[in-house]
C-alpha cells in the first residue's frame, strides 16, 4: 500500500469507522524504531476486522507506515526508511507507556507475512500521527524484546480520601486529644 493521499485519507476513514464498531482488542498503537537504537516513536493507530490477524494488518499497510513514520520523523527514521522496525502496543496506552508500566510489552512486527496481500484494504485501516503547534512527539525507551528499559514511575496522584479514611483519622485525633479539650484547644473559655 503506497504512501499518497488517496490511501493515506481511506486508511484514516476506514480506521475512524472501525474505531467506532470493533472491540479495543483489534486496534493497536503503532511505534516506529531505528533498530540502532532503543527509542520507539509513536507513529499511529491501526485498526482490523476480526478475521485479519494484526501481523497481516500491519504487513498489509507496511509500505505507507514505514513511509509516514520516516516523514514524520526525519531527523531520525528517514535516514533508516526501507530497514525500520514497527512495533506494536496496545490501543490508547501511551500513559501506561510513558510511566513504564510492566505490563506494557510491545510486539514487534514484521513486513514479510504470508497472506497479508489478501487482505482488502477495507478490512483494515491506519491513522497516522499528525504534529501540530510544534508538537515534539511521543517516545520511549524500550530494551529490544519491547519492555520498559526504564524503572516504572510512580504517580504523585491527589485525592481525596475515603469516607473511612476520615473516619479513622477523627478516630485517631480524637484519642489523642486531651480530656478537657477547652482548656487546651483555645476556645476562649480557659480562665
Amino acid at each position: 500500500m503506497k504512501y499518497n493521499l488517496f490511501n493515506i485519507d481511506r486508511q484514516r476513514n476506514n480506521f475512524e469507522s472501525m474505531k467506532a464498531v470493533v472491540d479495543k482488542d483489534l486496534m493497536n498503537d503503532v511505534y516506529a524504531r531505528d533498530g540502532d537504537t532503543d527509542t520507539f516513536w509513536f507513529v499511529g493507530k491501526v485498526a482490523r476486522v476480526s478475521d485479519v490477524p494484526l501481523e497481516k494488518a500491519i504487513a498489509r499497510q507496511w509500505p505507507m507506515i514505514e513511509e509516514h513514520s520516516a516523514r514524520l520523523r526525519h531527523m531520525e527514521l528517514y535516514p533508516k526508511w526501507g530497514s525500520l522496525q514497527l512495533w506494536v502496543a496496545p490501543i490508547d496506552s501511551e500513559m501506561d507507556v510513558a510511566y513504564n508500566r510492566p505490563h506494557v510489552q510491545f510486539i514487534q512486527m514484521f513486513r514479510e507475512v504470508d497472506g497479508a496481500d489478501k487482505v482488502r484494504n477495507v478490512e483494515i485501516g491506519f491513522a497516522g500521527e499528525l504534529y501540530e503547534n510544534g508538537e515534539e512527539g511521543f517516545r520511549t525507551v524500550r530494551t529490544e524484546d519491547g519492555k520498559p528499559a526504564k524503572p516504572e514511575l510512580q504517580s504523585e496522584e491527589k485525592r481525596k480520601p475515603t469516607k473511612e479514611e476520615v473516619d479513622e483519622i477523627m478516630e485517631q485525633l480524637q484519642s489523642q486529644a486531651p480530656s478537657d479539650a477547652g482548656d487546651d484547644w483555645g476556645d476562649g473559655n480557659s480562665s
